[in-house]
């Protein structure tokens, strides 16, 4: 009760002890808020372990001259390149071989492909073509996977945990991630011309349908040593992954709020290539 006349006593009062009083309610409910908005944006998007997965369902416009700044070139290892793939002269592009029989299983893990060169800090970006005669690949798989871990047939190997992180689409089952929770994705329309973006440091590897200009998901990841490029061309697909050439920016980027692209987008450098 004495509680109680105390904060009628201010309400209807009037002088300094009202408006202090005012001011710290106002600031409680700011510190309350802020609190709880952190939390939620810190955990909404824990699936399971160490790794997170984070699809926004808006749009979201990508920079992409911004992102070409972090552009790599490479070309496909030819060492170690699973007998039923096709691999172009140049080693940009790879299908499955004309000899190869589909046997219907869900996805052809084994057709692994892996770039040749390795990286272990900053950023590096790259373009793969998923189209051919406008007609959109349905099979492929895109990402990195870390150097020396063994491609295995089995998709319940295929995690962060064994060192794969990527990005699948197998038809009409649609999109799904190597996170150790399996999650399905619906990305309409299908990518012509898929971005990828591997920031190291920061632990992030991004997915752009550039011919859109949106970004499609970012999966957190934990890596460590190098890590290489990783495709898979599925097979029964007429169209192959085509290692795409990324244009310079015309002129410098400006800066943009979009994920992966912060302020500090400038100063960072792009990936350290591993030498052999």
């Amino acid at each position: 009760n004495d509680i109680k006349k105390f904060v009628f006593s201010i309400l209807y009062s009037s002088g300094p002890w009202k408006a202090l009083f005012f001011s710290v309610l106002i600031v409680l409910i700011c510190l309350i808020l802020g609190l709880v908005g952190f939390i939620l944006y810190k955990y909404r998007f824990k699936l399971t372990g160490t790794t997170w997965l984070k699809v926004l369902k808006d749009v979201v416009f990508s920079n992409i001259e911004a992102l070409r700044k972090y552009a790599v070139h490479f070309t496909i290892d030819r060492q170690h390149v699973y007998s039923n793939l096709r691999i172009s002269q140049g080693g940009k592009s790879m299908k499955d071989a004309p000899g190869y029989k589909y046997t219907g299983e869900a996805f052809p893990y084994k057709l692994y492909a892996f770039g040749a060169q390795k990286y272990s800090s900053g950023r590096c970006y790259w373009e793969v073509g998923l189209v051919q005669k406008k007609v959109p690949k349905n099979y492929w798989l895109i990402g990195v996977v870390k150097e020396g871990s063994v491609a295995s047939r089995d998709r319940s190997a295929l995690t962060p945990s064994s060192g794969f992180w990527f990005l699948c689409s197998e038809g009409q089952n649609g999109f799904y991630t190597s996170t150790d929770q399996s999650v399905k994705l619906s990305l309409t329309p299908r990518p012509e011309r898929l971005g990828v973006l591997l920031d190291y440091d920061d632990g992030q590897l991004s997915f752009y349908n550039v011919t859109e200009r949106k970004h499609l998901l970012t999966i957190s990841c934990r890596f460590s040593g190098s890590v290489v490029p990783l495709f898979n061309p599925g097979a029964g697909d007429q169209s192959p992954i085509t290692i795409l050439h990324c244009p310079k920016p015309e002129e410098p980027a400006a800066e943009s709020s979009q994920p992966l692209l912060r302020s500090d987008a400038v100063r960072r450098r792009k990936c350290k290539r591993v030498r052999n």
